[in-house]
């Protein structure tokens, strides 16, 4: 038994993510504090829930502005679920104005057509609560949060204003 027969036997341990250079240089487990701040950049307007065909029981957040729907990686909604008929991207999109509290759909201009019950989107529509939006053999739900009855620019109510109410 010579020196090289009791090194073939032997396991290295490594850690992965570790090296001895970071470990001198920051501690990876401190946190700045803005790093640990909370708290969201957008609020959420309504979902999108696809209701049939192919990515059936998936939802996808909306928020203000204008969201982006189609098959490509950077679309606001992205509908990769095997459905080739979408096209990949600008397919349709969804805007929420927060000055009229409304919701509208429009088509991107592609072959394919975008329905909203039933009926083709040719130009900007208004979109109302269960609205239901084909696009190639994907159907989605509209569900809107935001609208006439509530907004998140209103001014929020402290729990003892919420008191003097009741």
């Amino acid at each position: 038994m010579g020196r090289g027969a009791s090194r073939a036997g032997r396991v290295k341990t490594r850690l992965l993510g570790f090296s001895p250079a970071q470990a001198a240089a920051s501690d990876p487990f401190a946190r700045s504090a803005e790093a640990a701040a909370p708290g969201y950049t957008q609020f959420p307007v309504g979902w999108l829930a696809i209701v049939q065909g192919p990515g059936r029981g998936a939802a996808f957040t909306l928020f203000s502005g204008v969201t982006v729907i189609g098959r490509g990686a950077d679309q606001t909604v992205r509908l990769d679920f095997g459905d080739n008929s979408i096209s990949r991207d600008n397919h349709a999109a969804i805007a929420y104005d927060p000055e009229q509290k409304s919701f509208f759909i429009g088509h991107g201009g592609k072959a394919n057509l975008v329905r909203r019950n039933g009926r083709p989107v040719l130009s900007t529509e208004a979109l109302s609560a269960g609205d239901v939006i084909r696009i190639g053999e994907t159907t989605l739900r509209f569900v809107p949060l935001c609208g006439a009855d509530f907004g998140w620019d209103q001014p929020q109510h402290s729990d003892a204003a919420d008191a003097a109410f009741r």
